[in-house]
């Protein structure tokens, strides 16, 4: 956030300061505009704890995230990639994250005072604050309210005031500094053999006597845990929110009370046609010429007929928009850099201008259509106002239904059998029963390691709960019945128990079949090689890995490592157990630490570990907190961008 506005106050949005790096990009922010599936901009997508994050807060991230992906992979780069890399997974963890420290800032006592927030915005706008009005055009043009802008603002210093307090009491002592060094420098390369334990799979009989002496002593790993029953009354948060009636009265009054919200700045539509320059190269110079005469050649062919998206798709070299036909959209003032913005404002709908010049090149410019800059008429924008107060009013209804029911049912005794004549009598009600879940498991229209499932953890059978939040409203539960823990038959489990000592036999035989290998390498003269094809197995060489480094095409595997660099180079490592088999190795090189080279590289090591043990920290914190505070999300949110099983209820 902060980011995003300090750019827009210098007249340069986010994204385009990333055309620095990858030549044009244009953007603009059309304010008022509904994210996908129609939830108005104030509605909430996640509660965290008692704070709220928006629809418009979300869009507006996940919009950034998703550019500085396209611009930094370019055509590489689509929305099944984005889902593929849980790009909307990633965005709601740093909002959440903000969230989380800015609540931990307040719980350790901090605060951001009205004089940090001022001086915070005047240096945003450099020092030179131009004006209650000018601040409010900015702010308009990045689809923001002086109110909420401030809100999120107080709240993200909030959070880097966290975030200083943390690192300034974290402390890494010198002996972390010189185990990290060693961990990074000391490395090893080996050659191995890999004998896989399914290749052992008709050797590895186990009989009736020894699969119950395998069950018996791993009886521990079969114990059934406890697993509970529950009926719930469900108060749903959307068919509370559709029954409402939103008078015209109450959206004439919102209207009145927030003009800021509906005043836009004056808005012009184009497209273009970029042929880019080299931003050092003089006038006349050949490459300035052929980028003119390009771009003259273009407005030529515009002008004989040819369609301006064809001629766009063809020579433009704006990544942004070409395959768009060019089409920037509407922006307005600040959002261009100052001759392309002149020259779009100051041309007519339907007319071209151009050759323009800019910093990034030649443009053609065809303005589409303009819009007058003033405040919405309410005709346009009552709809948005009819979700939002719905919306407003179907979170807090949906609560307050949810414990008056929980007030009812206390005071009149109500079981759960009874529950469901409240379901017939309340609109946006219904009960529920879950099958057997356990602690953790995914309980059905609810999610899995829930507040939900907590609670229901924490209640005898009969006992009600208080009124609790989920992804799509309310619940109030009751347990029916508890499970306990107990441990199986080995006839209940006996297929589980014959594949894991199935599997524990080949484990162990791949193993013992590369100890007699070693010895008898230790005993003749045969090479590793020669041991390699006596197995029937192929040699394979690592490249240099560090004691957590992948090891070649062993991967991961800290046993491997640890005893690799155990050695020196020559010495032949005891066989090592792997998950699917056993590996048998030689060490064939060892760079080790070095003291000198240490004391000169000492301060870089422990600023590094110093940023790594403070990640670890930050993640750590907010993971706890999370779980304290509990995150909910809107069921739309889940739905409009595919996040089912990704993120709790």
């Amino acid at each position: 956030m902060l980011k995003v506005f300090r750019d827009n106050l210098k007249q340069l949005s986010w994204v385009l300061w990333l055309v620095i790096a990858v030549f044009v990009l244009f953007v603009f922010v059309e304010y008022g505009g509904q994210v996908p599936g129609g939830e108005a901009p104030n509605a909430t997508a996640v509660t965290v704890g008692r704070q709220q994050i928006t629809y418009g807060e979300f869009q507006r991230a996940y919009d950034q995230f998703e550019d500085f992906y396209r611009q930094s992979m370019g055509d590489q780069f689509s929305r099944e990639l984005a889902r593929q890399i849980g790009l909307p997974v990633q965005v709601l963890n740093r909002l959440i994250a903000d969230r989380v420290l800015a609540e931990e800032g307040r719980r350790m006592g901090l605060e951001v005072t009205d004089k940090e927030l001022r001086n915070e915005i005047l240096r945003q706008f450099g020092g030179n604050f131009s004006g209650a009005d000018e601040y409010r055009r900015v702010l308009r043009a990045s689809g923001l309210t002086p109110k909420s802008f401030e809100s999120s603002l107080r709240r993200d210093l909030l959070a880097e005031k966290t975030r200083a307090i943390l690192a300034a009491n974290l402390y890494v002592s010198p002996e972390d500094v010189e185990r990290a060094y060693r961990d990074r420098v000391e490395r090893a390369k080996i050659r191995f053999v890999k004998l896989p334990a399914a290749d052992l799979a008709t050797e590895a009989v186990v009989e009736p006597e020894a699969l119950e002496s395998y069950f018996a002593d791993n009886l521990e790993e079969y114990r059934i845990p406890e697993r509970r029953v529950a009926t719930y009354l469900s108060v749903d948060r959307q068919a509370i929110q559709a029954a409402l009636e939103i008078g015209s009265d109450e959206i004439q009054a919102y209207y009145d009370e927030n003009p800021d919200e509906f005043t836009s700045a004056e808005e012009v539509r184009a497209r273009h046609i970029l042929v880019s320059i080299d931003p050092t190269a003089e006038p006349g110079q050949e490459g300035r010429d052929n980028a003119r005469a390009a771009v003259e050649g273009a407005r030529g062919r515009i002008e004989a007929g040819t369609p301006f998206e064809v001629v766009a798709a063809e020579i433009s070299e704006d990544p942004g928009s070409k395959n768009n036909g060019g089409d920037l959209g509407y922006f307005g003032r600040g959002a261009m850099v100052p001759p392309f913005e002149n020259a779009a404002f100051g041309a007519e709908p339907g007319t071209l201008v151009g050759p323009v010049e800019t910093d990034f090149g030649f443009h053609l410019i065809e303005v589409l259509d303009k819009r007058a800059g003033g405040l919405q008429p309410l005709p346009e924008v009552e709809p948005l106002i009819r979700q939002r107060l719905a919306s407003t009013r179907g979170t807090a209804a949906t609560e307050s239904k949810a414990r008056e029911l929980a007030d009812r049912i206390a005071r009149e005794g109500l079981t759960p059998d009874s529950w469901e004549g409240l379901a017939v009598e309340e609109t946006g009600v219904s009960v529920e029963t879950t099958p057997a879940f356990g602690r953790s498991d995914y309980v059905e229209g609810i999610g899995s390691a829930t507040a939900f499932s907590s609670r229901a953890f924490e209640l005898t059978v009969g006992e009600v709960s208080e009124p609790l939040p989920v992804g799509g409203g309310w619940v109030i539960l009751a347990v029916d019945s508890i499970d306990e823990p107990r441990y199986p038959e080995l006839d209940e489990v006996r297929a589980d128990v014959e594949a894991d000592a199935r599997e524990e036999r080949q484990l162990a035989l791949a193993l013992s079949r590369l100890e007699e290998a070693a010895t008898s390498l230790g005993e003749e003269e045969t090479t590793f090689d020669q041991l390699a094809t006596d197995l029937g197995l192929e040699a394979v060489e690592s490249p240099l890995f560090g004691r957590t480094d992948p090891v070649g095409t062993l991967g991961r595997n800290p046993e491997v490592s640890e005893a690799a660099l155990a050695l020196d180079a020559g010495q032949l490592g005891d066989p090592v157990a792997l998950a699917d088999g056993a590996v048998l190795f030689e060490v064939l090189e060892r760079e080790r630490f070095d003291a000198t080279r240490f004391a000169e590289e000492r301060d870089s090591e422990h600023n590094a570990l110093r940023e790594q043990r403070f990640g670890e920290l930050l993640t750590s914190l907010i993971d706890a907190r999370r779980e304290e505070m509990g995150v909910t999300y809107d069921p739309q949110l889940i739905a409009n961008f595919e996040l089912d099983g990704q993120v709790g209820s």
